[in-house]
């Protein structure tokens, strides 16, 4: 490694370090749970995205509105946009996986409810967990981890069973291509953590999986729904701007902040709001039926959720 790949590297990891030094206070409360809450809503509206709009199409557009403002932030901010070598193949293989992910997100909501996207799509971090074990030295399994991953594996069977008994075995297809978008979130970030982390700050991680999926999600969109487009409900483009500027641009950037200041542990163990407020905000806003297998599914996953985030003790 040249004099001045060394200084760059420790120019960017300065500040993330010397920056995380407060502990749990209000403020961080206050941020994790409207984030989460934010997450929540936004597997609704993945939901809702698609009853009026063509999956793929959805998630292109989408993609493209964060992509914008992504770009014209990094200018700003002097952020780096253009890659090569080693770097520019890791970046499209990442970007490849996110564009399968959300391919799997969207045509499997439209198949099944909000509220089982919104529990489902948080399966992420188990399989995470799984493949460190294998993928990541010194990312180790722990007792608790294993115990958390059973438990989330408990939750979908408790969801999948409770359908089946209230006739809903409907949203059997659905569910899968969630949990399927899931294991190929958790391989990108496996992928992610093991070639490009130590290289790329968090904004060129999250830019670089929008820059190349975006184009070809909506190659795929042009492929499979021809004249989609033209067929968009008014209501579907508010919902694809909100997911693009909220959830995609403010969000993510808010979490990379909040991750400078607080210990990534703290924040983790609050992502096993998200399905919580998925399951209760498909119930107000689409009229989502939640039944006693609902409620287990979230406990069951929620508390695997903060099992495996938990910080093993030094």
């Amino acid at each position: 490694m040249t004099e001045v790949r060394r200084s760059l590297l420790a120019r960017r990891a300065r500040p993330v370090l010397a920056t995380t030094t407060r502990g749990v206070d209000a403020t961080m409360v206050l941020w994790m749970v409207s984030l989460s809450g934010l997450w929540g809503l936004n597997a609704i509206t993945i939901k809702a995205v698609t009853t009026g709009m063509a999956p793929l199409l959805a998630a292109g557009l989408r993609g493209l509105v964060a992509l914008v403002l992504l770009v014209a932030w990094g200018a700003w901010r002097g952020e780096r946009l253009l890659y090569r070598g080693h770097l520019l193949r890791h970046s499209i293989v990442a970007g490849l996986m996110f564009a399968a992910e959300f391919c799997l997100f969207y045509t499997g909501a439209r198949m099944t409810t909000g509220g089982h996207v919104a529990i489902y799509i948080n399966m992420a971090p188990f399989f995470v967990a799984a493949g460190a074990h294998f993928l990541l030295p010194g990312d180790r399994m722990t007792w608790l981890r294993w115990a958390g991953l059973v438990l989330a594996f408990a939750g979908v069977v408790v969801l999948f069973s409770g359908d089946l008994a209230t006739g809903q075995g409907g949203y059997l297809r659905g569910d899968l291509l969630v949990i399927a978008g899931a294991a190929v979130w958790g391989l990108t970030t496996l992928y992610i953590k093991r070639y490009m982390v130590a290289e790329m700050s968090g904004f060129e991680l999250l830019y670089v999986q929008i820059a190349v999926s975006t184009p070809v999600l909506l190659v795929l969109a042009a492929l499979w729904h021809p004249g989609a487009l033209a067929a968009i409900a008014p209501l579907s483009w508010g919902i694809v701007l909100f997911q693009g500027i909220v959830v995609v641009f403010f969000s993510y950037l808010a979490w990379m902040t909040l991750l400078r200041i607080y210990p990534a542990s703290a924040m983790q163990s609050f992502t096993f709001l998200t399905p919580v407020w998925g399951v209760a905000l498909g119930a107000l806003m689409l009229g989502e039926r939640v039944t006693i297998a609902t409620f287990a599914a979230i406990a069951l996953v929620g508390l695997g959720l903060y099992l495996v985030n938990r910080p093993a003790r030094a």
